[in-house]
């Protein structure tokens, strides 16, 4: 079955895009990685992300089973700056696992992204008429 993990916000281009940047970016997008041995990440899947709808960004494209999502917005950072070395991201992205208590955040710094944990205070408890849990905070 696997395991789910939703994202929300959005990762900004930071210097304006231009169309052939945009191009190159567009590459990675919604791509199964391990059909691009060229890339050097045949470990990692499909890359989880599209454009904002003003393309200002990126973001999460709403795909369940979302993995290794910090790797694989830094393979985009790294195979761009290639061809674009001034291409930058910054913003992060939330994340929440299916586990109450699966919170962190993709973040981008020094020019990288990275993943922050959340520890997250309070008690977990059930709702005793719909099942789902929650954290009560103390």
């Amino acid at each position: 079955m696997g395991y789910s993990t939703e994202f929300r916000g959005k990762l900004e281009f930071v210097n304006e895009i231009t169309s052939k940047q945009l191009a190159k970016v567009i590459t990675f997008l919604g791509e199964d990685c391990r059909l691009h041995p060229e890339w050097g990440a045949t470990n990692l899947t499909y890359i989880e992300l599209r454009l904002t709808d003003d393309f200002t960004g990126l973001e999460w494209n709403g795909r369940p089973k979302t993995y290794n999502l910090t790797e694989k917005v830094n393979l985009i950072i790294e195979k761009v700056r290639e061809e674009f070395p001034e291409f930058e991201l910054k913003g992060e992205l939330m994340a929440q696992g299916e586990d109450i208590e699966d919170r962190w955040k993709l973040k981008i710094e020094g020019g990288k992204a990275v993943k922050i944990e959340m520890k997250i205070a309070g008690r977990k408890c059930e709702c005793p008429y719909c099942g789902e849990e929650f954290i009560l905070e103390d």
